[in-house]
């Protein structure tokens, strides 16, 4: 059984790398990232369990090939979607002010920039923030997440000004979005951070080549696509010597080894029944909600949407987030696993604990959304739909990996400044058009005024 849910899902990878196509501009689309992630977390991963014997500690054979086989129906569906048709148009010039574009880009960067400075003066200076993995030394839990995710807006600050750069004849203003791009990259790779890591490249690749108007092929992609792909792994296999703390050679990993934590399960983790791999945990949570029948049906993320962005300064009794998916205690009561603290179900696991078998169609309708935001984006019709959809890019790491929800913060934060360069355009064109027409209504009594004279 699980050998034919292996075949299964390797068709469905196949199909999908299969039908994209250069002239739709596939190069550029998010099943590339998508395509990745599904190999490495539900082919890689359950494979190396296998390989070191660790497969049969934790599940059963339906387990296994339940995991694998609900892997292969939502990335058949995500496919579907994203290949229903849709025709990539072309504009003669942007609809925008690229100058004014530009410099909103840049506040909004250097908004960001100064926010990150005032976080880690909060931490306790550059050397006291980094001095441990992962960030551990930084006070998250004592700011708001409205500080420490400055970082955002230099992300999507940059992203505007490379498209407000177009015909600049400028050289500093093309090489600064680039600069502002090396902050939060030196932060990804001291905090051993995979999705900063990977963000900063692909809104340098994705960005870059849809405001030039570049048409990219698959091995440009690829030639992207894999050293983000070792720079991703590094950040997670070696983020315990990322940092600028005291470290002795003892504590850096053989490539062995750190490739056995990342894609499989650790002796300790073997002996104790304690996993952090993204196929267990996915595995666990598909069987728990098949046990239990507890679904959330998206109440979470509504109420995380609601509550989440109010400051706590403004409400300090803010109440915490409900458990209404399973949780931990109900995985370990059903399937006897512990989940390491700072573990990720993965998209698939995340979505199927909401809706079960329907978060395919949630998957299906993701794919043809992502496809217009990409047309759209391509055709540089809106500023919201460009931006929008290279961040959608950047954060979809994270969104694939760890689930859907893991985006609300990077994309709702970082999308600020976009959208109110759009409301600003909107709102000049309007006064533009509103000039015309007094002028020609001027001119139209004056005409009249002279004929009856």
């Amino acid at each position: 059984m699980i050998w034919i849910s292996f075949a299964i899902l390797i068709g469905v990878i196949a199909w999908s790398a299969a039908s994209l196509r250069i002239d739709r501009g596939d190069a550029l689309g998010i099943p590339f990232v998508a395509i990745g992630i599904f190999v490495f977390v539900y082919l890689v991963q359950p494979i190396q369990l296998i390989l070191t014997g660790s497969s049969e500690l934790f599940l059963t054979q339906w387990q296994f090939a339940k995991a694998l086989l609900v892997s292969a129906l939502m990335l058949a569906f995500f496919m579907w979607g994203w290949l229903h048709p849709g025709e990539q148009r072309r504009s003669a010039g942007v609809p925008w002010d690229p100058r004014v574009m530009w410099n909103i880009g840049f506040v909004a960067a250097c908004v960001g920039l100064l926010l990150d400075v005032v976080f880690l003066e909060r931490s306790g200076g550059i050397a006291a923030s980094f001095s441990e993995s992962h960030g551990s030394a930084m006070a998250f839990k004592t700011n708001t997440a409205y500080l420490y995710d400055g970082p955002f807006l230099i992300l999507s600050g940059s992203v505007m000004m490379m498209f407000g750069v177009v015909n600049s004849n400028g050289r500093w203003k093309r090489l600064m979005p680039y600069l502002f791009l090396l902050i939060p990259l030196a932060t990804a790779i001291l905090t051993g951070s995979r999705g900063g890591f990977f963000q900063t490249g692909a809104i340098y690749f994705v960005g870059r080549s849809i405001a030039r108007r570049k048409r990219v092929n698959f091995g440009q992609t690829v030639r992207m696509l894999l050293p983000l792909a070792v720079g991703v792994f590094v950040m997670v296999a070696y983020r315990g010597v990322l940092h600028l703390g005291p470290q002795t050679t003892e504590d850096v990993p053989s490539v062995e080894t750190a490739y056995n934590d990342v894609a499989g399960v650790s002796e300790y983790g073997r002996e104790h029944g304690f996993v952090a791999q993204e196929f267990v945990y996915h595995a666990a949570v598909l069987d728990t909600v098949d046990q239990t029948g507890k679904l959330d049906y998206g109440i979470g993320w509504a109420e995380f949407l609601v509550i989440n962005p109010i400051p706590k300064i403004l409400w300090p009794e803010k109440p915490a987030r409900r458990d209404t998916e399973v949780t931990w205690d109900d995985i370990y009561e059903q399937t006897s696993i512990t989940i390491a603290p700072g573990s990720a179900p993965g998209m698939v696991a995340d979505l199927y604990a909401r809706f079960h078998l329907l978060s395919a169609i949630f998957f299906l309708l993701l794919g043809m959304g992502l496809r217009r935001l990409y047309v759209s984006a391509c055709s540089l019709s809106s500023p919201v739909t460009a931006v929008g959809y290279v961040m959608f890019y950047a954060v979809s790491l994270n969104m694939f990996a760890q689930g859907f929800g893991s985006i609300f913060v990077p994309l709702g934060y970082s999308m600020a400044p976009a959208v109110f360069f759009a409301w600003l355009s909107r709102r000049r064109q309007a006064r533009a058009m509103s000039q015309q027409r007094q002028f020609a209504l001027r001119q139209f009594a004056a005409t009249r005024i002279k004929q009856w004279s």
